[in-house]
């Protein structure tokens, strides 16, 4: 029995949770009013994504698969195209990256930027796995135009790039560029004190959509991967003014002087998160993560706050 919600991981506050859903929730991710079973174990997962390798179009390591929900059996089934969903497991190399990832992704939100439906599952042997609904899908199963930066900027290397880079494709390609530079300034910063130090190229995208044409796709993949590799090098895997460590207020601020943004539009970034900060530390502490991962977390997230608070960057 869950007393949050393992959507949106808010307690039920009056409302009743069906299978650890309230009913919203599960309608946003499933479209249905309470969420389908899972008929594998996380160790079936792992060997079906293996057996999926070469068949599937997700990239990545960790173990993950490409699923549908089957509402006459009211469960999820694996399948190796067409999937609406993607399945990811707890993994023996890392620990907690579901928990980690649903909670990130709710932070993502709560600061404003669009994130696919998004969720825990508990499988049969009682570990909890996270599934996120594909953005590039639409309900008849048909496909939108999508590509990712790695390709879009043609490199082999999917960790070789900037930020600079992608704001300069953006300024040509996009069909809402000042609103994508405000979005990907946002990124930028949220990522970096969220400590997700492996936003590389293959997790930015284009995303093409009829009402509006070309701009870049909600947030996913989103991480804090420093909660996980405490001993990794790198704060960011993409350069930001040249630099993948100590980021500072000054740094952001050359970065938004790069992509042509005024003043208001970065102390408005900047003046957002900081009135969410109490709000994003509760959500840390009340998350599924255990006491020892939530604790770090706030470490990590509190520490890189202070260094990009905003005492007013001019126009």
């Amino acid at each position: 029995m869950f007393s949050k919600c393992l959507s949106c991981q808010l307690s039920a506050a009056g409302k009743d949770l069906t299978k650890g859903y309230h009913r919203t929730c599960s309608k946003q991710l499933f479209g249905t009013a309470q969420p389908p079973d899972v008929p594998f174990k996380t160790t079936e997962v792992t060997a079906e994504a293996q057996k999926m390798v070469g068949r599937m179009s997700i990239s990545g390591v960790q173990p993950k698969l490409s699923v549908i929900h089957d509402r006459r059996r009211h469960e999820l089934t694996v399948v190796d195209r067409g999937g609406l969903f993607i399945l990811k497991p707890q993994t023996d190399r890392f620990e907690s990256l579901p928990e980690n990832e649903n909670l990130c992704m709710n932070i993502v939100s709560t600061y404003g930027i669009e994130v696919p439906p998004h969720g825990l599952l508990p499988l049969p042997d009682g570990k909890l796995a996270y599934l996120v609904r594909r953005f590039d899908r639409l309900d008849d199963g048909s496909k939108l135009q999508q590509e990712d930066f790695q390709q879009l900027l043609q490199t082999d290397d999917k960790y070789s790039g900037s930020y600079e880079r992608i704001a300069n494709f953006l300024k040509r390609h996009s069909d809402v560029i000042g609103l994508d530079l405000v979005r990907l300034f946002e990124r930028a910063l949220l990522f970096y004190v969220l400590g997700n130090g492996d936003a590389h190229l293959k997790n930015f995208s284009l995303l093409r959509r009829e009402d509006v044409g070309y701009q870049l796709s909600p947030a996913y993949d989103v991480l804090s991967y420093r909660l996980v590799l405490p001993e990794e090098k790198d704060d960011m895997c993409l350069s930001l003014q040249g630099k993948r460590n100590s980021i500072s207020k000054k740094d952001l601020q050359g970065l938004s002087e790069h992509f042509g943004l005024t003043g208001k539009q970065v102390n408005n970034a900047l003046d957002r998160l900081s009135a969410l900060r109490s709000s994003i530390e509760m959500m840390i502490e009340g998350s599924f993560l255990e006491k020892r991962l939530r604790n770090r977390f706030l470490e990590i997230f509190e520490e890189r706050m202070d260094g990009v608070s905003n005492k007013g960057i001019r126009s």
